[in-house]
């Protein structure tokens, strides 16, 4: 469909364009839109209709629906549960009981445990990653070092839990069971969560915060809210639909229109003050510290999204990557450290391009197997995926996974990916465990032991 020379062409111009609006500070959507302007008039010349082109695009934007949904709601959630007082008194409460000398650590582990049991990120982020955020700005701790311990616990779930639609789709794409794709990601998995909870150990011995008195902090909010157990209902709302594999969208309506009624109770807001901070945020001259963003800020992201969706959806419908899958890994890799390098640097460069999480996975698992098959056992496939093309999406600045998480815990994606170990621990860690696979392969096969492969 399209010559290397002209994908080559797509591919600079796209990511060249997201990097220089993301870093003049341009709206991503003019970045973007070169290139996905590019690719169009590409494949138009190379004898497509428009008409086909436009469903194919139209497809990949449906395919963005529930992510749109998602960006949309949480806009809404924010300035819903502080306008209640969820989030203050949740503030207040974990500053009752929360040491801050170990506040990285215990953020971290407590988003590994949510995420496990959710199985999704921006479920955890949003139920527990809020609160916690606005703990860690009173406590006077850096906010991107609470968002990487927030984000990296997320992705512990997200890429390990079976519950997770990631990890599936994982399993899916490369033809192994759930059983055997978790026992290959248990040794990545061991090491990266072994790194990152040495990373937020030595953060918190080295912190100011370690020597913080947790007395002056007390009950910052209390003066300016009614407070009652009712107001943790909308995040245990939340919690619940998400345990019980609700749709996301549907947890958060249900949450939202929950913070809605107590806070009617409890605060005594009108529909007017409603609906404006629920648009434009919540302000408040008294609490600077909580403030947020609402669902008008969202707008541009949202036409990001679907454009990212309209641009999977021209690459998926037309193959046009999947010409040069072969060239790419070769007849057959020398090792399984070069496949493995080579299958990570094509996950990564799909999900700049693509600005997606999931096609990635696909792409990569289903187009990949076939050459793996030659010579390493699946299992290995589903681990590089996993590492490499799962988990790389949420450091890309424009990716859409990035997008939604950075918008949640109110942090860009650029400031918080070095304090968020877990995600770039993990491909380095599936690079050494391949390097000591071959050499461990290597004697067992010269003990008489071949490959499972």
């Amino acid at each position: 469909m399209l010559t290397i020379r002209q994908l080559s062409a797509v591919i600079t111009i796209t990511i060249i364009g997201l990097a220089v609006a993301y870093f003049l500070h341009i709206p991503l959507v003019i970045g973007f839109s070169l290139g996905l302007l590019t690719l169009v008039a590409l494949i138009w010349r190379a004898g497509t209709t428009f008409r086909g082109i436009l469903k194919s695009m139209w497809e990949g934007v449906k395919h963005t629906k529930e992510v749109i949904w998602i960006l949309a709601l949480v806009g809404v959630v924010i300035p819903t549960w502080t306008m209640s007082g969820t989030i203050p008194f949740m503030i207040d409460l974990g500053l009752s009981v929360v040491d801050p000398s170990f506040f990285l650590t215990f953020s971290f582990v407590l988003s590994v445990c949510i995420s496990m049991v959710l199985g999704t990120s921006t479920g955890t982020l949003s139920s527990v990653g809020i609160p916690l955020i606005g703990l860690g700005l009173l406590l006077q701790i850096p906010l991107p070092m609470v968002a990487g311990a927030l984000v990296s616990g997320a992705f512990v779930g997200d890429r390990t839990s079976p519950f997770s639609s990631a990890n599936r789709l994982v399993a899916s794409s490369t033809g192994v069971s759930m059983q055997a794709l978790f026992k290959a990601l248990l040794p990545t998995t061991i090491g990266a969560l072994g790194v990152a909870l040495g990373f937020f150990l030595v953060c918190d011995f080295n912190g100011e915060w370690h020597r913080s008195d947790i007395s002056l902090h007390n009950q910052q909010f209390a003066s300016g809210f009614s407070y009652s157990l009712w107001l943790l209902l909308p995040v245990l709302v939340l919690l619940i639909s998400i345990l019980l594999r609700f749709k996301t969208r549907n947890g958060f309506l249900l949450s939202i229109a929950c913070a809605i009624v107590i806070g009617m109770s409890l605060q005594q807001m009108t529909w007017n003050e409603w609906l404006h901070d629920m648009w434009f945020g919540y302000q408040s001259s008294i609490f600077e510290s909580l403030q947020t963003k609402g669902l008008s800020n969202m707008i541009e992201l949202i036409a990001l999204i679907a454009l990212a969706g309209a641009y999977s959806g021209i690459l998926e419908r037309y193959r046009i990557l999947e010409t040069y899958m072969q060239k790419l890994l070769g007849e057959t890799s020398a090792s399984l450290l070069s496949a493995t390098v080579r299958t990570s640097l094509y996950g990564l460069g799909l999900g700049l391009v693509s600005c997606t999480q999931t096609l990635p996975i696909m792409m990569t698992g289903r187009s990949l197997l076939p050459f793996w098959e030659e010579r390493f056992p699946r299992s290995q496939l589903a681990r590089v995926v996993a590492d490499s093309s799962l988990i790389l999406a949420a450091m890309i600045p424009w990716n859409m996974l990035a997008i939604v998480c950075g918008t949640i815990v109110g942090v860009p994606v650029l400031a918080y990916v070095g304090y968020a170990p877990f995600l770039w621990a993990l491909p380095v860690c599936t690079l050494l465990w391949s390097l000591w696979w071959r050499k461990s392969g290597s004697l067992s096969s010269r003990r008489g032991v071949g490959f499972d492969g």
